[in-house]
Parts: C-alpha cells; structure tokens; sequence
C-alpha cells in the first residue's frame, strides 16, 4: 500500500499518547482546533510529520487558500494534517494530531495515521471535538466523551465527562476510535458543547473547558491562565450585549434552568419564551464577532488554515 505519510525527524519518545483535532464537521466553535493549537504554542511542541492531502479532500469543497505575499505574488495553501511532538522528563510523552476531518478514502486516512501510531508506540488515544448545543455561555462549559476502554472510562467520569448520547451520521473521530478498539489500543474522546447562539470561532471558553479535562486527564504542566482569561473577557462582551436583547435573555435563562446553573427566582412567565431565530441572533453578535476575529489574530487558539 503507498504511504501518504512523510516523516522529518525520528523522535524517541516514551509510552507517547496521541491527542488529535480536526478541524471541520466535528469542530464547532473551533473547540477542538483552538484547544489544539493553544496546547502546541503552550508546550513548544515540535513538528515532525505530516499526511499528504492529496488522496484525502475534493479540493472544490474543501478548497486551498490563496494569499496575496506581495504584489503580484499569491501563495497556496493546502489543507494541513500535521504531528507535533513534546517530550516530558521521565515521560509518558504526547504526540499532537491537528488535521481536517477527510472528505474521501476514511479507512485509508486511519490506516495512515497508524502507520505512525505503530511506529511511534502510542499508548492511548485522545480526539478533541466540538459540537454546537442547546447550552447556555454562563456557567461550566458541558464536556462529554466516549471511550470504549473501561479504565480511561472511568478516568473521564472521575473528571466529570458525561457519557455522549449522540447517534446519527459520524466524524472520523468515531471511525479512529473504533479502529484503536479493534486494535486492543485505548482511546477516548473530549467533546465541548458550545452554545448555538454563540458562533465566536474559536469559542475560547469551551476551549478553556475541554483543555482542563484533558490536561487533568493527561497530568499536563501547561499554564491555562492566558485562555481561562480571553474565557472571561468573551462571556463579560456576551454579558454587555445580552443587556439590550430582552428576547436573548429570556432564550439563556430558559438554557440555564435546563442545566442547573441559574440562580434562583420568582417564575417570570408561564409559558416559556420563544427561541430567538438565528439570524437575529446573528445580527445582534454581528459586530461582536467582527471585533473578536480581529483580537484572535494573537490570541492562541486562532482560526484554521484549511
């Protein structure tokens, strides 16, 4: 079978575990793309291997990127599927996954990404997602997983990971995972939800919420100071924007009593209100979202290249 993988350096790296992100369907909110590309800047994490796109995407729908370097001149650029590695004293060692899910070929993407694992000697497996949902932006950001290994299973229920109820059409998040468990290989998944109403990509709260679990999860040394701080800044610009949108507010006290986080209170109606339609929703977080891409040009988690 031809190899799609090109490999730079050799690392040597102790009972490694694979963290990956794709970027696309099963990245709402970039949740999982952010919180990827914080923990790479955070650990200095070094790039040594990356697939060849070329087998794995219809380039008319997920389509290169063209920027202009000088007059004149553009440069391309190609969806990324790339594999970063850091090193710990004493180990175990993580090996980082950032690519976009494939649009072609499924089976022969996940045989390519273990012709690495194998290689590598990964230990476990842990996919990073996120996925939009009924949930308010106040409050603890909801995490759920799956794992099919009934020690990382447990693991992620010690750390408050509810069990994912989803069914219906999948990611290749699910076609990994049940790759690792035919292989006898544990592996798991950390899913952030990420309110609806709220399309800030990268939605840096729900980041913030995923990257505790995993970095609780994993015993990782990385500060989260930095995110948990843009966390805050997003929810008080939510906060200053949900002060003129009556309908807003009603929509996320209704969520908010449906998760268990809203305070206390006389019951203002009898029936509940009505869910404000997304284009409203839309244009009233218009300029709030303008103004958020421009600060993200810094922040840590920034926007996909593919």
């Amino acid at each position: 079978m031809a190899s799609y993988l090109t490999v730079e350096e050799h690392p040597p790296l102790q009972a490694p575990t694979l963290v990956a992100a794709f970027a696309g369907w099963p990245d709402a909110g970039e949740v999982a793309s952010g919180s990827l590309r914080y923990l790479l800047r955070k650990l200095r994490a070094r790039r040594f291997a990356s697939i060849d796109p070329e087998e794995f995407y219809d380039f008319t729908d997920v389509r290169p990127h063209t920027t202009l370097v000088r007059p004149w001149e553009r440069q391309i650029t190609w969806p990324s599927n790339e594999f970063h590695y850091w090193q710990r004293p004493g180990g175990p060692d993580l090996v980082l996954f950032l690519g976009r899910e494939p649009s072609l070929r499924w089976r022969t993407y996940i045989a390519t990404l273990f012709e690495l694992i194998d290689r590598l000697g990964v230990r476990q497996v842990v996919t990073l997602g996120g996925t939009f949902d009924s949930v308010p932006h106040r409050g603890e950001p909801r995490v759920s997983g799956a794992a099919a290994d009934p020690q990382l299973r447990a693991a992620l229920q010690a750390l408050g990971v509810s069990p994912s109820t989803y069914e219906g059409p999948t990611s290749i998040h699910s076609a990994l995972l049940d790759a690792c468990r035919q292989r006898g290989l544990p592996a798991g998944s950390l899913w952030g939800h990420a309110p609806h109403y709220l399309q800030a990509a990268p939605n840096v709260k729900v980041c913030y919420g995923v990257l505790r679990k995993l970095a609780a999860l994993l015993d990782l040394p990385v500060d989260l100071e930095e995110i948990r701080g843009a966390a805050r800044a997003l929810e008080l610009r939510v906060e200053r924007l949900l002060a003129d949108n009556e309908q807003l507010q009603a929509y996320v006290r209704q969520l908010e009593e449906s998760e268990g986080v809203a305070p206390e209170r006389e019951p203002e109606e009898t029936e509940p209100p009505p869910m404000p339609s997304p284009e409203a929703v839309l244009q009233e977080l218009e300029e709030f979202l303008r103004q958020q891409r421009q600060q993200d040009g810094d922040a840590p988690p920034g926007r996909t290249d593919s």
